[in-house]
């Protein structure tokens, strides 16, 4: 997730972008284009719509497949807002506010609920949500991790306490009995959820903060981004580094983890990296974005990955395996079945 203060747009990334966009061959064909730059999307259930948050507070609703806007967009915030969450059922938007304030929204009409869940003294960079949509688990820059009764709005237990700084992204495993947190501190770290207590020593190995967090679906393995462009994988059990760090043309704002082993990165410089679970790159790195990627999605069929970037553009990429992809014959704004291609050693 992009650092405070960096400003939309920083020219240093588009002059890089523009030396390293001539490397990949790849084409995306069909995308949105939105009022602002997202800061994170998500998307429903059945994967129908998009739903993202601009840098200044507003939500928006797309439609996936045609791109588009299905309600005017709602100012849920007057700050910028780092933490946007669906809950599982699809019913609310819960923001993670600048100022430290949870709040829930109601995702059709746009109508707030509930009382803000306070608590955080500094604004919230990371937010995450059991799959039957009970609890909450938010990250912040006063260094604490929370736990919340969504429907309460009350905290349970105490904060979690251990990063030196900003807690900068928030995960939980595939059994939800492990919260994992990475922070400006440079450090993982693993926390018995039910319990509140750490397992475990910190996971070290990345060189400066850690921005973006994700955990694999088998319950095995953690991967982090770094602001030192590397993406490290972890065992979940011992918390052993699995492999060399994964290189990355910049910072890493988005990582996610599929449940077939791959990863996928988004980079300070718009670029969108794919490896394997063994570490092997899935073709060349891809020029997604002319500017920063902060969020990355993918479908719950893991058909299609969803990017957001900095340049006002949402994107859309077929996860195509056991062929070859080719180009599109020209660009369009919308397109049913866009694909990604890639070339290498690699294909999918």
């Amino acid at each position: 997730m992009p650092d405070e203060g960096t400003g939309l747009g920083p020219r240093r990334d588009r002059l890089r972008h523009e030396s390293t966009a001539g490397r990949s061959t790849t084409r995306a064909v069909g995308e949105i284009t939105t009022p602002r730059a997202l800061m994170v999307l998500d998307l429903t259930s059945d994967d129908a719509e998009i739903v993202g948050v601009d840098y200044i507070g507003y939500v928006y609703r797309w439609g996936r497949l045609l791109g588009q806007l299905l309600s005017d967009p709602v100012q849920v915030h007057t700050r910028t807002v780092y933490a946007m969450l669906l809950t599982p059922d699809d019913h609310e938007i819960v923001i993670g506010g600048g100022e430290g304030v949870l709040r829930r929204w109601d995702r059709l009409n746009g109508t707030p609920l509930g009382e803000p869940l306070t608590g955080h003294r500094s604004r919230i960079r990371g937010l995450t949500v059991t799959r039957d949509g009970r609890e909450l688990v938010s990250a912040s820059q006063d260094g604490t991790v929370r736990r919340w009764d969504r429907a309460a709005g009350s905290p349970l237990g105490e904060p979690l306490r251990g990063h030196a700084g900003t807690v900068r992204a928030v995960a939980l495993t595939a059994d939800e009995n492990v919260i994992v947190t990475a922070g400006q501190d440079g450090t993982v770290r693993r926390w018995n959820r039910s319990a509140g207590t750490r397992i475990g020593e910190p996971l070290l190995g990345h060189s400066g903060p850690i921005q973006a967090l994700a955990t694999a679906p088998d319950g095995r393995s953690i991967a982090s981004g770094g602001r030192d462009g590397t993406v490290r994988r972890w065992d979940l059990g011992s918390g052993r580094p699995v492999g060399p760090p994964l290189v990355v043309d910049s910072p890493v704002w988005s990582l996610l983890l599929t449940s077939d082993g791959e990863i996928a990165a988004g980079s300070a410089h718009g670029i969108l990296h794919r490896w394997d679970r063994t570490g092997q790159r899935i073709g060349a790195a891809v020029a997604a974005h002319t500017w920063g990627v902060p969020s990355l999605a993918v479908t719950r069929d893991e058909s299609e990955l969803v990017t957001c970037g900095w340049d006002n553009r949402i994107r859309r990429w077929a996860r195509v395996t056991g062929e070859p992809t080719r180009s599109a014959r020209k660009e369009t704004r919308i397109d049913l079945v866009p694909r990604l291609e890639i070339t290498g050693t690699t294909p999918f």
